[in-house]
């Protein structure tokens, strides 16, 4: 039998169309197939799963794991961005950017993710909450406003992104 181990500062709750987790950060509610069955012993904190679909099994282990790290430490997206000139500053839950358009970029912050800016020098963006599918796709919308193109590198990347460059005109000189 597949089983969880709950830390200490985690508050689980199982009823029949929800599971719900409690922590440190927030709490994060899911609905669960009917057909789940998962059983949780205070005793030993562990949350047992009884099903026999092994696909459903481990499906579910990786969703309420991923739910015990995002209210436990949370998950962060960091994006660099870089440009002569380009710059992004906080307004409220409003991140605005300068990009190089004619026009001010204006990006609203959703509720349940929060944007830090780390670096003025080097502009790095950190966006963390406590759901790593909402922290990701608010990391991709923020990256969408200006790619990094391949000539120069100027744009929006991931912090590990490697942005493959391509060579410029050549002329007959």
């Amino acid at each position: 039998m597949l089983s969880l181990t709950i830390p200490k500062k985690i508050a689980i709750e199982i009823t029949e169309e929800w599971i719900k987790i409690e922590g440190p950060l927030g709490c994060k509610q899911k609905k669960k197939a009917k057909d789940i069955k998962l059983v949780f012993d205070n005793a030993s904190n562990k949350l047992w799963f009884l099903n026999t679909d092994l696909k459903q099994k481990h499906f579910y282990f990786a969703m309420i794991n991923k739910m015990i790290l995002g209210v436990l430490k949370g998950f962060s997206a960091k994006l660099n961005i870089i440009g002569v000139g380009y710059k992004v500053f906080l307004e409220n839950q409003t991140l605005i950017s300068k990009l190089g358009y004619s026009h001010n970029v204006i990006y609203q912050i959703p509720k349940d993710v929060t944007i830090k800016i780390l670096n003025q020098k080097l502009l790095t963006v950190v966006v963390f909450g406590i759901d790593l599918q909402r922290v990701n796709q608010v990391a991709a919308e923020i990256r969408s406003l200006k790619l990094a193109e391949p000539y120069k590198g100027k744009g929006i990347k991931y912090f590990n992104e490697v942005v493959r460059r391509k060579e410029g005109k050549k002329t007959n000189v």
